[in-house]
C-alpha cells in the first residue's frame, strides 16, 4: 500500500494544529512572519532549537508596525547546548514562563538534540515535525540537515520530516510506494517539482509529471530528475531507495493577500 503525504495540509488557509505536530524553529533566516505564523497555527507544540529563540524574537520584533504579537509565540521550550542563545533572549522568555533546557552533548548538533527532544513527546503513531530553516547560505550547513532529515527518518520511523525553506517544501521519501498529493487548484504551490537521490543511487517510477519515467536509474553524477512539472492532482512515485521530493510553494505573502 502506498504512503500518503499530505503537504499542503500546513498552507491550507483555515489551518488548526494536528495531533502530535511541531515546529522546530532553527537558528537560521526566517523566510517570513506570515510563513511563520501559519506554521505556528498549523502546529500544536513549538520548540526552539537553541539560537532558533533568538531568530525567533528578532523575527516578531524587527519591526514596530509588524501585527504579530511576541507573546503570542511563546515556544513550549527553547533546547540545545545553549552555546548560542542570547542573554536577551532567555531573559525575555524565561520570564513568561519558556522552558529552557540543556543537553550538552557535543556529538550531536542543536537540530539532532531537537529531534530527541520531539521524539520523546506522547505520540499515537506518525508524529509530523515542521522544520523552519534553509538550505541557502554555506552549502555544506545546508547538505548537514539534508542528512540530518535522513539519520532522523532512519532511527525514528513514527516522525515524518517536513523542511520549509524560502520557497521550497522538502521531505523525504523511504523505499517503496507513495503518494504525494498536489491540488494545484488551491493556488498553494507551483508546477515545479524535483526528485533528487542524494542518499544514494535509486531506480524510480512516477505517474502525474509531465515527464513521467518507469523503472529509471538515478544517481548523483548521473541521470537526475529536476525541474521537473506536476501535471495531475497527485504524484505517484515508487522508488528503491530514498530520495529527497522538493516541491515549489508560492511565496506566502502573495499567498495570503490574494
Amino acid at each position: 500500500m502506498a504512503t500518503e503525504y499530505k503537504p499542503l495540509d500546513f498552507l491550507e488557509y483555515k489551518c488548526h494544529p494536528k495531533p502530535g505536530s511541531a515546529l522546530v524553529i532553527l537558528n537560521q533566516p526566517i523566510a517570513s512572519e506570515e510563513l511563520l505564523g501559519h506554521l505556528w497555527e498549523c502546529t500544536d507544540y513549538h520548540l526552539c532549537a537553541d539560537g532558533g529563540a533568538n531568530r525567533l524574537l528578532d523575527c516578531l520584533n524587527h519591526d514596530e508596525s509588524t501585527v504579530f504579537d511576541p507573546l503570542e509565540y511563546l515556544p513550549d521550550t527553547i533546547h540545545g547546548d545553549l552555546d548560542s542563545l542570547r542573554d536577551d533572549v532567555r531573559t525575555f522568555y524565561e520570564r513568561y514562563g519558556v522552558e529552557v533546557t540543556k543537553d550538552p552533548d557535543q556529538y550531536s548538533t542543536d537540530f539532532g538534540k531537537a529531534m530527541k527532544k520531539v521524539a520523546a513527546l506522547p505520540s499515537h503513531g506518525t508524529q509530523d515535525v515542521v522544520i523552519l530553516g534553509t538550505i541557502s547560505g554555506r552549502v555544506d550547513q545546508g547538505l548537514g540537515l539534508l542528512h540530518e532529515m535522513y539519520r532522523e527518518q532512519l532511527r525514528r520511523s513514527h516522525l515524518r520530516l517536513w523542511l520549509f525553506s524560502e520557497i521550497s517544501i522538502s521531505f523525504i521519501l523511504a523505499a517503496g510506494e507513495h503518494v504525494v498529493h498536489t491540488p494545484m487548484s488551491e493556488g498553494l504551490i507551483t508546477p515545479n517539482i524535483g526528485i533528487v537521490p542524494i542518499f544514494g543511487p535509486s531506480k524510480i517510477t512516477t505517474e502525474g509529471l509531465e515527464w513521467d519515467v518507469k523503472d529509471w536509474e538515478t544517481n548523483m553524477g548521473g541521470q537526475v530528475s529536476t525541474s521537473n512539472h506536476i501535471v495531475g492532482h497527485q504524484v505517484a512515485v515508487r522508488t528503491e531507495s530514498a530520495v529527497l521530493f522538493t516541491m515549489e510553494r508560492r511565496e506566502f505573502e502573495k499567498i495570503v493577500n490574494t
